[in-house]
């Protein structure tokens, strides 16, 4: 596994030169809806910055960005041909009732519906890099219509792309071998979907002849594409996740905290999670975490995301809900002295790189990308355990100090500005998109 570090010298020479003039496709489900969404738009507008020339191909758009296409049917043909691919790859799942338990389902194919629209829009681009494509890209219909001399790039925003079709695998390891039994699919058949989608990705696969490489924001991520039976002989590239450090930095949130009736001298808690009700975010850990400890009086704990939520016993919260704009997240997580990141299983949570960001230091398990994030606890807090008594320990010890949580807190933005703006995350991409180009085209 290689990770790229910026450096001021890194591309003079050929690089410099094969990256002047160079196209990039950039393939995403959405544009700014979810934390993948977010990550890969962020990328979009960093490669913007440096020069590079670029288009994101997403299924549903939302922002109205120029460089942007919804890939969507628009004939009569394409709907018909959308809904004969749309209600094949229904009929396969629909055995299979604890897909239809979920809001989203855990669980996805390797096929998508807009297989042949995708095509059809796709521009001609030195490199193509796929982030998120659940429902974007058909993997067997993509990878056959590639040319070898177009390097893919596929970035992991969970292993979604590494397994038989669940986004994470959580204690199975089927992944790294055949799939089969799914847990997420309640299966006990070795030759189940997941079985057949990992068996499908492996055909994919083998019909491409270029180069493809992955990139994982995580150390951890890069480790589960290592051990994963699609991609243990691929090269594995760890490229942190960036963001706009002028827009996520400290502010003064005092007017935010006198809105939710907070006291200035209160210490606050954040919790933020696209939705507080999904099990992997761990919000039902914090709440019993946070009943079972005696807490400084006037703590409060600020709730962000979908909900309801239920609370803690004895601590007050406050839900906000959902916060859309960036610029309000940032006085949300410049108003808390604490983030509190309770994940089973993660790889890079936009959620900690904008709260350090912002100067406030983040506590999670150890687990995913936080240990990148948190450091040796220079930067936060990370229990010793992924244990709930572990947890509590390791949050009663950061309430019991308010000079570290300053000291992590200003140590975290230092490392924003160090390692993850927008800038640094775009250079480091572009200097594999350049190698790789060189690669293809035998320069």
């Amino acid at each position: 596994m290689a990770e790229r570090q910026a450096h001021p010298l890194f591309f003079i020479g050929k690089e410099q030169r094969m990256r002047s003039g160079m196209r990039v496709a950039l393939l995403n489900t959405f544009d700014t809806n979810g934390g993948a969404a977010r990550a890969a738009y962020r990328l979009f507008q960093g490669l913007g910055r440096i020069g590079i020339e670029r288009t994101l191909y997403v299924a549903r758009q939302d922002s109205a960005h120029p460089d942007i296409v919804a890939v969507r049917p628009e004939s009569p043909a394409e709907k018909v041909d959308w809904e004969w691919r749309e209600a094949a790859i229904r009929a396969e799942e629909a055995p299979y009732p604890a897909l239809k338990r979920h809001d989203f389902p855990p669980f996805h194919s390797e096929r998508a519906a807009r297989a042949e629209l995708l095509e059809r829009r796709l521009k001609p681009a030195d490199v193509i890099n796929l982030h998120w494509t659940r429902g974007l890209t058909d993997w067997d219909h993509f990878l056959s219509n590639r040319s070898p001399d177009v390097p893919l790039i596929w970035t992991l925003h969970d292993q979604h792309v590494l397994t038989g079709g669940c986004h994470y695998a959580g204690g199975c390891t089927g992944f790294t071998d055949r799939c089969g039994c799914c847990p997420v699919l309640e299966s006990d058949d070795g030759n189940d979907l997941s079985f057949r989608v990992l068996s499908r990705k492996r055909t994919a696969l083998a019909t491409f002849k270029g180069p493809l490489h992955l990139v994982a924001p995580s150390r951890w991520m890069a480790e589960q594409a290592e051990r994963s039976a699609l991609f243990r002989d691929r090269a594995v590239h760890v490229i942190p996740n960036g963001l706009d450090s002028l827009r996520f930095r400290p502010r003064d949130a005092g007017v935010l905290r006198d809105r939710l009736g907070i006291k200035h001298d209160a210490t606050v808690l954040l919790c933020v999670a696209h939705d507080l009700t999904d099990q992997r975010k761990g919000y039902g850990t914090l709440r019993a975490v946070l009943d079972g400890m005696t807490m400084p009086d006037g703590c409060v704990l600020v709730l962000v995301g979908h909900g309801p939520a239920r609370h803690p016993k004895h601590v007050r919260t406050i839900e906000v809900g959902n916060v859309a704009s960036d610029d309000d997240m940032a006085l949300h997580y410049s108003m808390a002295d604490l983030l509190v990141v309770p994940s089973a299983q993660d790889n890079y949570p936009n959620t900690a790189l904008e709260a350090m960001a912002c100067g406030t230091p983040v506590l999670g398990f150890p687990i995913g990308g936080l240990t990148d994030l948190v450091g040796r606890n220079e930067r936060g807090f990370l229990a010793a355990s992924s244990t709930a008594d572990d947890l509590a320990h390791a949050l009663a010890n950061a309430l019991s100090d308010s000079h570290q949580l300053g000291v992590r807190g200003h140590a975290a933005r230092d490392f924003v500005e160090r390692e993850c703006t927008l800038e640094c995350q775009a250079e480091r991409y572009a200097a594999l998109y350049a190698e790789l180009h060189a690669q293809a085209k035998g320069v």
